[in-house]
């Protein structure tokens, strides 16, 4: 069983898998909520609404992995793990950057910075999982 839909996220993972990106909002004040429940943490209203938002985004956090960690066979080493903050809305993704490795990129990424992101995966085990790629903003 696919547990990624079948929880309050479901539709974040849904949204992924047909290459987009949703988030949850409020219903009743707006505000966007992350992670994904079933009461909004501000107002208390319940009821969600799921928006489509751009895969842009500025770098809010990374770190660069050099040894390997259970479900990480997938992934060529080192790789950079991100946490993006999403243009407009404030909601904090984790995802990898794709053009950081070992010096191959244009250096170290920067607090700041903007991106931009694609949707690929990484797999663990037989399992696929959509997965948020950022790249530095052209």
């Amino acid at each position: 069983m696919n547990h990624r839909l079948d929880g309050a996220d479901a539709p974040y993972w849904q949204g992924l898998e047909q290459g987009r990106l949703l988030l949850p909002r409020c219903a009743h004040c707006a505000c966007w909520l992350w992670p994904a429940g079933h009461r909004c943490a501000s107002c208390g209203g319940i009821g969600m609404v799921w928006e489509e938002r751009p895969l842009r985004a500025t770098l809010y956090s990374w770190t660069r992995t050099w040894h390997r960690f259970g479900f990480t066979e997938s992934l060529d080493l080192p790789y950079v793990s991100v946490v993006a903050e999403v243009e407009d809305c404030g909601v904090r993704l984790m995802g990898r950057m794709d053009d950081v490795r070992n010096g191959a990129g244009p250096d170290n990424p920067r607090i700041g910075e903007a991106l931009v992101g694609r949707i690929g995966e990484t797999v663990v085990g037989d399992d696929r999982i959509p997965t948020i790629i950022w790249s530095r903003a052209a």
